[in-house]
């Protein structure tokens, strides 16, 4: 016969030290050293002699307060996983998936499992959020943030793990713009100096046939658009506009001409006419600055669409360049 520690039983009233022999004569249940199996089997312990030296075995029975109640034990993993769950922050990520397996294993309600779990997973996506975040930063202060391999693996990221609104935002808006500014490729300059070429030649064969090219004018003291006609003349010198309602026409020479996108001319922008129109026709108009006798001056015309504003640009771009050219 041994005792807990597998030694040779006591004898001779000598104490070994052991807590099976050193809770003999009260009998009391010895505590357990380590966390219970899975089975919750009660450990027993033997010793060799009783409280009158008959030698009898006496087994030592656990008393009542001792037990370990499964569902005592269910109850408190549970309340873990909700306690932990609901603290979840750095560091604490390994103890909720122990508690989430201990759960498995007691049969722990499912409902309080799969809640356990998604929150653990809802905390691993807030920290590679972060993390991502804080990178996005970086990124920006970066020499490679205007590099658009890097700047388009850096988006995917963001929207892979599911970073806020605006962050994403952004850095759209920043691919985009140094897409659209980047160095054309040779082909690329072939193509667009055709398509202005070809914009251009367009616009001069309307302008100088059949009454020429119909445009609306834009009144930037009061908003008014009034219809209106766009003309060259024979020789290619001067650009004229025929406004229904106005006495006379307006002209220019070509060479001063100096077309954009209203919204980018501020005196344009800051009219009170062009104040009132919607943002459509905002966002369609040309602002053509020219100078008359000396004197600069800036027109307004509303284009049906902003493609359509963007061939009138382009035409009278390469126009004024060809004529400054020829002059």
């Amino acid at each position: 016969m041994t005792c807990w520690g597998g030694w040779p039983p006591c004898v001779m009233g000598m104490v070994c030290g052991c807590r099976c022999c050193s809770d003999v004569e009260t009998a009391k249940r010895v505590e357990p050293l380590t966390a219970p199996s899975d089975s919750f089997e009660d450990q027993e312990c033997s010793d060799g002699s009783d409280e009158d030296g008959s030698g009898a075995s006496t087994e030592v029975v656990p008393s009542s307060d001792g037990e370990l109640d499964p569902n005592e034990y269910r109850q408190d993993v549970e309340h873990t996983l909700k306690d932990t769950g609901a603290n979840l922050k750095r560091g604490k990520t390994v103890a909720m998936k122990e508690a989430i397996s201990t759960a498995k294993k007691l049969g722990v309600e499912e409902e309080i499992i799969q809640d356990a779990e998604k929150q653990l997973l809802d905390h691993k996506k807030s920290q590679k959020r972060d993390v991502t975040e804080e990178e996005i930063v970086s990124f920006f202060e970066s020499k490679v943030a205007n590099e658009i391999p890097q700047a388009e693996r850096m988006l995917k990221k963001a929207q892979h793990f599911e970073c806020a609104d605006d962050v994403i935002e952004k850095l759209e808006k920043h691919v985009i713009e140094i897409i659209a500014t980047r160095p054309l490729e040779p082909k690329e300059t072939e193509k667009a100096t055709w398509y202005m070429m070809h914009s251009c030649t367009v616009f001069v064969d309307a302008a100088t046939r059949g009454g020429g090219r119909p445009v609306v004018f834009l009144n930037l003291a009061d908003g008014k658009k009034t219809a209106a006609v766009m003309s060259l003349d024979a020789p290619l010198q001067n650009l004229i506009i025929a406004v229904e309602e106005l006495d006379g026409v307006l002209q220019t020479q070509i060479t001063t001409l100096r077309a954009t996108p209203a919204v980018q001319e501020s005196a344009v922008r800051n009219s009170k006419g062009f104040g009132v129109l919607d943002e459509e026709d905002a966002v369609s108009s040309v602002a053509l600055k020219h100078q008359v006798d000396g004197k600069a001056g800036v027109w307004c015309l509303v284009e049906p669409t902003r493609n359509h504003r963007d061939r009138l640009i382009e035409a009278l771009v390469v126009l004024a360049e060809t004529c400054k050219t020829a002059s």
